[in-house]
């Protein structure tokens, strides 16, 4: 245990006595972590925007004429025996008249009087059925239009190929760049680190020469990229929960069109994800940079 605590301290010791190197691994990180942060924030809050979309993109079913109440339930249960069925909204032929009313005879409701005995929307009674996944949209709709009953099923299916393709694009983006960032910066600092071991050859070489193990001289490495990767992502962290409010107000105030179709996610929603996975992300590297340039340059 007293090794070990001394490891710690000699660890940290070693950051500030070879500031330099030290210094340049910490910005590296830094700057690392912030652009996954900076990535994972404009991905988080565009997949929030297209899921959004994809649960407002509705397959609507219309019923054969002259079915009753009952027969249109009776559908309306088959339909939902469907495993990914978000919700499901059914309208009558009298709401669908009301709407009607209310969209093209604005301002003029005296003109539609004449239909009060006779609804000319009297076979328009529907389900809305919103998926889950609209990638199995084309799926369901084959369902549908099997249940006995259905007359029509309305859907777009340019609208969900392009939801589910930025989706995919999303998922494919964020996997890039978090392998590109992560290739990039283990490789820095590990040659930050490998940078710090030629300045201590020489220490290195009396600590051999006295007897000392290969875990020992490897602790303090160790104890350094942890140390840098922590602080590493704090940072970026600290940053990103002050910032993300200012520049979700910024550009709300100057772009007041774009909020009212595209709403951001909450800073809390943002942190549930960034928070752990750039602390994984600072601790990861950070360890890995040691190991790496450990292996490479500490010969057992």
């Amino acid at each position: 245990m007293r090794n070990f605590f001394y490891l710690i301290g000699q660890g940290i010791r070693n950051i500030f006595k070879h500031i330099g190197p030290s210094l340049f691994s910490l910005m590296i990180m830094i700057f690392t972590i912030f652009l996954f942060d900076a990535a994972s924030v404009i991905m988080l809050n565009i997949n929030a925007f297209v899921q959004d979309a994809e649960e407002n993109v509705g397959v609507t079913i219309f019923f054969n004429e002259g079915m009753t109440e009952e027969e249109i339930k009776a559908v309306g249960e088959e339909i939902g025996k469907y495993d990914d069925i978000q919700r499901m909204k059914f309208t009558s032929a009298e709401e669908a008249w009301e709407n009607y009313k209310k969209i093209y005879f604005a301002g003029n409701e005296h003109l539609a009087d004449g239909y009060s005995e006779n609804n000319p929307l009297a076979n328009s009674a529907s389900y809305e059925v919103f998926l889950k996944d609209i990638s199995n949209q084309m799926d369901f709709v084959e369902y549908a239009k099997s249940i006995k009953g259905v007359r029509l099923v309305n859907y777009s299916n340019v609208v969900a190929e392009g939801l589910s393709n930025v989706a995919a694009v999303l998922r494919t983006g964020t996997i890039a760049i978090l392998v590109v960032l992560l290739v990039v910066a283990v490789s820095l600092i590990s040659n930050s680190i490998a940078l710090t071991i030629s300045m201590r050859s020489q220490e290195i070489h009396i600590m051999r020469y006295i007897g000392a193990s290969n875990g020992f001289i490897r602790g303090p490495l160790i104890v350094e990229g942890l140390f840098i990767g922590v602080v590493g992502a704090a940072i970026p962290l600290i940053i990103t929960w002050f910032g993300y409010p200012a520049v979700v107000d910024r550009i709300r105030e100057q772009y007041t069109n774009l909020v009212n179709i595209f709403g951001f996610i909450s800073r809390e929603e943002v942190f549930r994800f960034i928070g752990p996975v750039s602390v994984a992300l600072g601790v990861g590297i950070g360890l890995a940079g040691s190991f790496f340039s450990i292996k490479k340059h500490l010969k057992a």
